[in-house]
């Protein structure tokens, strides 16, 4: 029982990023590639992020630095995500409980950071229901172990 609810736990964090990857993806589209909803304000930010230019002989512009910032969000993601499903799935026990507890330490903490210095809501929730999720994994798991001995 406590594998199982071990790798239902990982699953659940690697499913979290998975679909935030997809909503990252669609609002991805949405703000930054489709300009149905653009209204003049929007226009004028855009072009403004575009006049700063980071590295002209790039010509990286704040704009796409800021686009390339939420592309990338979207494909790590993916990226974690997939790992992490198929690490519950393949990886011995033994060696998933570890990975599970620095995963969620790690979550926790950047969940904390990131509600303090960049109160983003979508990241926070994201990074704390995948801590929830490895937490059931590890701590969850090792009381089921020793209730079953």
């Amino acid at each position: 029982m406590a594998e199982l609810q071990l790798r239902r736990g990982i699953k659940f964090a690697a499913g979290v990023f998975l679909i935030s990857a997809g909503m990252q993806a669609m609002a991805h589209y949405q703000f930054y590639v489709a300009d149905t909803f653009m209204d003049e304000r929007r226009r004028a930010v855009i072009e403004a992020m575009r006049s700063y230019v980071l590295v002209p002989r790039f010509g990286t512009s704040l704009w796409t630095l800021h686009c390339m910032f939420s592309a990338s969000f979207a494909v790590l993601l993916i990226l974690a995500g997939t790992a992490y499903w198929w690490m519950a799935k393949d990886m011995p026990a033994p060696k998933l409980r570890p990975l599970a507890t620095a995963s969620a330490w790690l979550c926790f903490a950047a969940t904390l950071l990131i509600a303090l210095a960049y109160p983003v809501l979508h990241t926070v929730i994201i990074l704390l229901l995948a801590a929830l999720g490895f937490s059931y994994a590890s701590w969850g798991g090792r009381g089921m172990a020793r209730g079953t001995r």
